[in-house]
């Protein structure tokens, strides 16, 4: 049987954070795998990923600012361009799509690429607005568990989607997020022994609860004795920003913290700091992580939900600390720091994140359960 090898992405944006780079690391290195790659975006507002797109990718912008905005947009382009198969990375636009193909009969593939702990995200929306607790939250949970296949970054986020749609149980696998390409090309022409390290740790994220980087503030406030010239820079936006320099000022380190905003190449950032900090009360597959130890940058990360645990290897690459354990996270930062020797081809550890065998194991679902 002669396979289909056209594949449609479906995001909202190219916005700066983890999905949006995956889903242009992937469109690209499937389109070398020889897909005929379709990127639709329901609009380039605050794009950051867009310059890293290759030329052969199909880029379809459906000037729209939200998913629910999108229906007719959305079949408009399934109609003209007879799409079979869907790999989206949002929940709302999953279950548009599964709308369309239920009420209209179509015959497409969905393959929904699970972004987070999902029954963190049902939780999250019973407490929004009318529209979110009434309309998205009953079409989510109705619809979700008909995608095709769900593709899981760790084996939280899988145990989490099957807890909530049992359905899912022989449509689902897990597949680790990958190493971005951009980094991947620094890495190949550059020697990252020669770039030293300076006297800073590092945090990036949105500046958001999820993040939780008051923890971050008080285990960096309880080591400055004993590392005086230390700096602590955080990198993103958010609301939480003059909660977070409150927080600075009531541990005393104003002066140690550098809240440096949202940066869109953060590669010098982790290639001269001595460590990064990860101390989210959940994640999906922090690609944080991923970019930091690619670039000989060891990690230190709660051990909360998310895929931390199968990415931090204890005195390889970093630490994994008791959850929400600042007293734990002090111990692992000043062993970390006084760790002289795990600096060098962190990379090693990061095999399964491979972006050639990733991508085959995402041709291996769109062709099985095709």
């Amino acid at each position: 049987m002669k396979i289909n090898k056209k594949i449609t992405l479906l995001i909202s944006s190219l916005q700066g954070g983890g999905a949006e780079g995956v889903c242009v690391n992937l469109a690209n290195s499937l389109s070398n795998l020889g897909w005929i790659v379709d990127l639709v975006v329901l609009n380039l507002n605050k794009q950051v990923h867009y310059d890293k797109l290759s030329p052969k990718i199909n880029l379809i912008i459906l000037n729209k600012n939200h998913a629910r905005f999108s229906i007719f947009a959305l079949l408009k382009y399934i109609v003209i361009h007879k799409t079979k198969k869907f790999l989206v990375f949002n929940y709302e636009l999953s279950v548009i799509l599964l709308i369309l193909r239920f009420f209209l009969r179509l015959n497409f593939k969905v393959y929904s690429r699970n972004i987070n702990i999902i029954s963190i995200k049902i939780n999250l929306m019973k407490k929004k607005n009318i529209f979110s607790k009434y309309i998205t939250y009953n079409l989510l949970n109705f619809f979700y568990k008909k995608s095709d296949y769900v593709i899981n970054q760790c084996h939280d986020m899988q145990d989490d989607l099957l807890k909530v749609y049992p359905q899912l149980s022989n449509r689902c696998s897990i597949i680790f997020n990958p190493i971005p390409l951009h980094i991947e090309n620094f890495i190949k022409t550059n020697d990252l022994n020669n770039f030293k390290k300076k006297n800073y740790i590092l945090c990036v994220g949105r500046l958001e609860k999820q993040k939780a980087f008051h923890f971050a503030i008080e285990a960096f406030a309880g080591i400055t004795d004993k590392f005086p010239d230390l700096r602590l820079k955080i990198l993103g936006d958010g609301s939480l920003l003059n909660e977070l320099k409150k927080t600075a000022e009531n541990y005393y380190v104003t002066n140690k913290v550098d809240f440096e905003g949202f940066k869109e190449n953060l590669i010098s950032y982790y290639l001269h700091a001595r460590a990064t900090v990860l101390t989210s009360l959940y994640e999906g597959y922090p690609n944080v992580l991923i970019e930091s130890i690619s670039l000989n940058t060891p990690v230190i990360a709660f051990n909360s939900l998310g895929g931390q645990r199968e990415i931090i290897q204890d005195g390889v690459n970093g630490y994994l600390v008791k959850n929400l354990d600042v007293q734990d996270m002090k111990k692992k930062l000043f062993k970390l720091l006084n760790n002289k020797g795990m600096n060098r081809n962190l990379i090693a550890s990061l095999k399964k994140n491979n972006i050639k065998l990733i991508s085959k194991n995402y041709e291996k679902i769109f062709t099985l359960y095709e």
